[in-house]
């Protein structure tokens, strides 16, 4: 049975809008150079992604390796712990002598005062977490020369005797014991060898519609669904009467930037509907929440099934492990649930879940059913049932899987755990040319919080778990097969580096940034005395794709809570949301600089390849470290390549209340506006920018305050087929706070454009907007040019 979400319209790897498809093929040609110039060994990568060969008949980049570079680090062998599968943790860690555990090198090294860890090739299955702290400070963790070791936070399946259980109307279902001595209570996931049946080498759980989640399905836009009509779904809980529910409000000091009043104050809501999240408490929780679909945070208490979608109805086994999958109507993110089944009526009455969005909805979206013995049917699935310790398997050829697969189950959250503090930091961490890998999922085993007034949740969970660190550095390292996140850099952090890395096929973000203030659930949360959050992050020459495969409110980076990080010269693309998000101002001072951005939102709807909010205030003293103010210092995006193509509304996406932005030198294919923005929004200047096919070259639905206006200046803008170029609020009002406009050009299809409805011309009659001009749309390769002029390619 076949269902498709019906509400997205699917731009893909298509035109935008009017583009001509020669312009669409030019351009995606010159996102394959922007990302030679960056990342070398990415430029293949790119072009596949980008479907160059099918769409454009255009030929491979010329051939680089696809080797990341990593920086030498100069380390002597001579005077380092060496680990290998095959080693003895009873030897002395030599190179003739290794040892076998990663652990045990670990515990060596704090004896021996030797801070050099190096892995021979082979994986490293880690027996519980590695856990850091300041006793490690100094320590580098690498790979041996020419060798590739791969660290595994999975637990291997040896030795499996399948036996058969379903082998009859095309099916090859078979079955084996898990034996007690694995300790495994529950098989999360189920990997197995990489490049079997084309895959990535995850099975699925069992599941209806049947899909697989890491594969972007064009036609459902994601994985397949049911629809979100065919649901009836309960009613949320009432909190209104709730004596645990209390409101944080802050009323002095406030930011007083905006004429509206919209994100002005620190707002929380603490229990109620918020006793979901760890720790509970939201702004979304709160009763003053503002901005574009504002609403107390809730979600649906239940499903009821209908049998008349879902054949394998009922489940006679009780479907004692059940999970729905549903995506937030409009799909800002996704919820998953663990619920109870009743047979005698199909309904399911969650138990547990609806943390993983920050805002909610009396229904649920496009969803699906999985982790369900019945749902059992269709290759590449599995069911462990936990009860039994007895895993399923459907089998995509004939006889009984072998250990050949390797088959390995995600058990552990993180690979590394770095807990320090700013008190006693871990200083100097390295890791180099590693490979991280299976590592389990997240999204309803771990805790969530609310990282500030954006519309993320998020879990302080990552392969690599940062939290403590002064000159951190993740160099030419391998991100794969990630079920959770990549890397999470919590609380407090100076100057961690993370470069010339990979990841790939991960079930989160890549990397995410999230600090901490000095309360949660009181009005300390508005203050940042303790600086107990990331500071000057460098996040530089990374490949991140295949993101976001099972909570889909996640990016290639995402920060909250933190200051003064450079995203530079990175290669992001095949995202289900937007490509980099900062989820509030807090202090600022962020640069995003030389990145190529593309096929973001390709599950979901708005947003693009960058998405900010601001609704929020914060006490911090990054402006002035003597002074702490809700001031906060200006960003920057610059000298980027943004493609907004799939469901993607803007390339620069500047949501609820964002705010000091400078936005320059970049080339942005395709959008709905250039400058976007709303509620509340200041301070927000586009200059020198080229924006190619897009609605309007400037949207924008905030009002203003003198000293705090928007600017437009300097750009080249052409349209997608409309003649407006500009609208604004407060057109009717005083124009003294209108946005400064200047010396753009505008291209359309007649060489028209209009100003709120008024012809350009009759606008600048009025003295606003002098020296913009307009004229018919250049040839692509004019386009193009000023493209390569740009960025000197």
């Amino acid at each position: 049975m076949k269902f498709t979400t019906g509400s997205l319209c699917l731009f893909a790897s298509g035109t935008y809008g009017a583009a001509p498809a020669s312009f669409d093929c030019e351009m995606r040609k010159l996102a394959v150079d922007f990302a030679s110039s960056k990342i070398p060994s990415s430029s293949t990568k790119v072009w596949e992604a980008l479907e160059l060969g099918v769409k454009c008949d255009a030929p491979p980049p010329a051939a680089h390796s696809t080797t990341l570079q990593a920086t030498d680090l100069k380390l002597d062998p001579s005077a380092a712990i060496y680990v290998d599968i095959n080693g003895d943790d009873g030897n002395k860690g030599t190179i003739d002598a290794p040892l076998q555990s990663l652990q045990q090198a670990v515990d060596m090294s704090r004896a021996s005062g030797l801070h050099t860890i190096l892995l021979n090739t082979g994986t490293h299955y880690i027996a519980d977490t590695i856990t850091l702290d300041s006793r490690d400070s100094g320590t580098t963790f690498a790979a041996s020369a020419n060798h590739s070791p791969i660290i595994s936070g999975a637990r291997p399946l040896p030795n499996l005797q399948w036996a058969e259980h379903d082998i009859n109307n095309g099916k090859n279902i078979y079955v084996a014991d898990i034996p007690s001595d694995l300790n495994l209570a529950s098989i999360p996931g189920l990997h197995y060898s990489e490049g079997v049946y084309g895959n990535v080498g995850r099975a699925t759980k069992a599941r209806f519609p049947n899909a697989e989640q890491w594969k972007m399905d064009e036609e459902n836009g994601g994985d397949a669904r049911i629809s979100e009509g065919v649901a009836t779904w309960m009613d949320p809980i009432d909190y209104s009467n709730d004596p645990t529910f209390t409101q944080v409000f802050v009323e002095s000091p406030a930011r007083e930037n905006t004429p509206d009043g919209l994100f002005q104050n620190y707002v929380q809501g603490v229990g109620g509907p918020c006793e979901i999240y760890d720790p509970p408490t939201s702004y979304w929780c709160s009763n003053a929440t503002q901005g574009g679909g504002a609403f107390t945070f809730r979600v649906p208490s239940g499903i009821y099934l209908d049998p008349s979608f879902l054949p394998n109805l009922p489940y006679a086994s009780g479907a004692p492990q059940l999970e729905i999958n549903a995506w937030r109507p409009a799909r800002w993110a996704n919820w998953m649930f663990e619920g109870k089944y009743e047979e005698n009526d199909n309904s399911v009455t969650f138990t547990k879940g609806g943390f993983q969005g920050s805002r909610g909805s009396d229904e649920g979206g496009d969803w699906f059913i999985s982790n369900v013995f019945e749902e059992l049917d269709y290759e590449n699935e599995f069911f462990f049932d936990e009860a039994e310790a007895k895993l399923y398997f459907f089998f995509n050829s004939t006889g009984p899987p072998t250990d050949a697969l390797n088959f390995v189950a995600p058990v552990h959250e993180a690979i590394f755990n770095i807990s320090a503090s700013n008190e006693n930091p871990a200083t100097d961490l390295t890791f180099s040319q590693l490979t991280f890998t299976g590592t389990r999922d997240t999204y309803l085993n771990a805790p969530h919080g609310i990282p500030s007034g954006g519309d993320w949740a998020l879990e302080r969970r990552g392969a690599i778990l940062i939290e403590g660190t002064e000159n951190l550095l993740i160099d030419g390292c391998t991100f794969t097969k990630i079920d959770g996140h990549g890397a999470m850099i919590s609380g407090y952090n100076r100057y961690a580096t993370i470069s010339n890395s990979e990841f790939s096929w991960v079930g989160g973000s890549a990397i995410a940034s999230w600090g901490r203030t000095d309360g949660e659930t009181t009005e300390e949360g508005f203050y940042s005395y303790n600086g107990n959050y990331p500071r000057f992050n460098k996040i530089s020459n990374n490949i991140a794709r295949e993101i976001g495969h099972f909570e889909k409110q996640n990016s290639f980076y995402v920060q909250a809570k933190t200051a003064q990080s450079t995203i530079e010269n990175n290669v992001f693309f095949n995202g289900p949301r937007a490509g980099v998000n900062y989820n509030d101002g807090f202090g600022g001072g962020d640069i995003l600089d030389g990145n190529l951005i593309f096929n973001t939102c390709r599950e979901s709807s708005d947003h693009g390849p960058f998405n900010s909010w601001d609704r929020q205030p914060y006490f911090t003293n990054v402006v002035d470290e003597s002074i702490y103010s809700t001031d906060m210092l200006w960003r920057e995006i610059r000298n980027n390549f943004f493609i907004a193509n799939y469901q993607s509304q803007e390339s620069v996406d500047n949501d609820d209340g964002s705010a000091y932005f400078e936005t320059h030198h970049n080339f942005l294919a395709y959008s709905g506006n250039g400058l976007k923005n709303d509620y509340g929004g200041h301070d927000n200047v586009h200059h020198d920018n080229i924006y190619a096919y897009t609605g309007k070259c400037m949207g924008d639905g905030a009002t203003q305050l003198v000293g705090h206006l928007d600017f437009f200046h300097d750009n080249h803008c052409v349209l997608d087929g409309s003649s407006q170029y500009a609208d604004f609020e407060g057109a009717t009002g005083p124009t003294d706070v209108w946005p400064v406009m200047f010396n753009n050009s505008v291209f359309s299809p007649d060489g028209t454009t209009t100003v709120n409805g008024i012809d350009l011309v009759e606008f600048q009659k009025s003295g606003h907007d002098l020296g913009t001009t307009v004229s018919t749309i250049p040839s692509d390769d004019v386009i193009i040019g000023w493209a390569r002029d740009l960025f000197g390619l």
